[in-house]
């Protein structure tokens, strides 16, 4: 069997991805079978139970026996690049992935350890507090308001919990801390940067084993879901300020050797005119990579060919990006109805993260499942 790329993940990330990849390469989405990804026209699937619990590194192994050659593997679930992680040596005999050192991706996937990593590398970057039930609170540690979210993901918490809180003053952090500590006690509190969900931006960049830059791209939130404090719910690029995005990502990952794909979240300081780094995602993609594509700079197509034999070619310039949008349907939606601000020059072609005309199957898959919970059937 002739494979070029390995896709895992079951949720809009990874259909995200097999849109952009497309019929350009021959691909295989290993999945869940009961998601919308699994929908898609795009590329073979490959049904597993979970692609995030242990059994994914042998249902892996299993199904790069049967593919000719070493095709790329990309990954779009944080559980899933922590196990590939653990087990690269099993894995690379075959798939082709680059990742950093397993500590330093584990570091970066720690809020408390990027900080440090930011702070030493000279990185724009909000003060913040470590707290865990043996932190001593000092009121004058940082100055309100505070972003107060957990060091890690973890199912438990965001069963119960906000993806963040925007706290106002120490009486309330602590009041929250006590309700949230008993499932969730290590967390940071962090200065907030003054601005809208509009000035956040993204720059995202895959670095080759030697440290050179294969493909960059940025762009910034448009809404996020819940407001503020939550993930993208509508996005596009932004061509004023790629350079200075990419000149601070590329800083950060030359300073800790970093490798392999990571995406930048920096939010602008209205007050302080500087972009400021807010946390990093790292081998693996998210919700920002299609819009890279659909905006023309199809930085997943551009990873594959490098993996492929291709050699680096130069970065696409954003005065060609075009000017789209992408949107996830519920959540822009949400944003809109509670206050989110339509911004003036907003692109006026969108492109949601369910409904496509060129790719039907997820979205009418997503729309029984819809009328079947409202009519209560299994």
């Amino acid at each position: 069997m002739t494979v070029e790329v390995v896709v895992v993940g079951s949720g809009l990330n990874a259909l995200g991805v097999m849109r952009s990849l497309g019929h350009d390469v021959e691909s295989i989405l290993v999945t869940q079978e009961n998601v919308a990804a699994r929908y898609t026209k795009f590329g073979k699937k490959h049904f597993v139970a979970s692609t995030t619990d242990n059994k994914i590194i042998s249902e892996l192994q299993q199904l790069g026996a049967q593919i000719d050659g070493r095709p790329v593997l990309l990954l779009t679930e944080e559980k899933t690049v922590a196990l590939v992680s653990e087990n690269r040596a099993i894995l690379a005999e075959y798939f082709q992935f680059l990742l950093p050192t397993h500590t330093q991706l584990l570091g970066l996937q720690s809020k408390s350890d990027f900080q440090l990593m930011a702070e030493k590398s000279g990185s724009l970057i909000p003060k913040a507090l470590i707290m865990s039930e043996a932190t001593d609170i000092e009121a004058e540690a940082l100055t309100f308001p505070c972003v107060f979210k957990p060091l890690y993901q973890d199912k438990a918490y965001s069963q119960r919990f906000k993806k963040a809180y925007k706290m106002h003053n120490w009486a309330d952090v602590k009041a929250l801390y006590a309700e949230i500590s008993p499932i969730m006690p290590d967390m940071i509190l962090q200065e907030w940067i003054e601005g809208e969900d509009s000035d956040i931006y993204f720059n995202l960049m895959y670095v080759a084993e030697n440290g050179d830059v294969v493909t960059s791209f940025s762009g910034r939130k448009v809404r996020s879901w819940p407001l503020n404090v939550g993930g993208t719910a509508s996005c596009t690029s932004t061509k004023e300020h790629h350079h200075t995005l990419h000149q601070q990502t590329k800083t950060f990952v030359e300073s800790i050797g970093y490798v392999g794909l990571i995406g930048m979240e920096y939010k602008f300081d209205v007050n302080r005119k500087g972009f400021y780094m807010i946390e990093p995602t790292v081998g693996r993609t998210d919700y920002q990579h299609e819009i890279a594509a659909l905006s023309g700079c199809n930085i997943l197509k551009a990873i594959v060919d490098f993996h492929l034999g291709g050699s680096i070619k130069d970065l696409v310039s954003p005065s060609s990006y075009n000017e789209v949008l992408w949107f996830d349907e519920i959540s822009d939606a949400n944003a809109l109805a509670h206050g989110g601000i339509k911004m003036a020059d907003e692109p006026s072609k969108k492109f949601g993260a369910l409904f496509r005309f060129s790719d039907l199957g997820p979205y009418f898959f997503a729309f029984k499942q819809k009328v079947k919970r409202r009519l209560n059937i299994s």
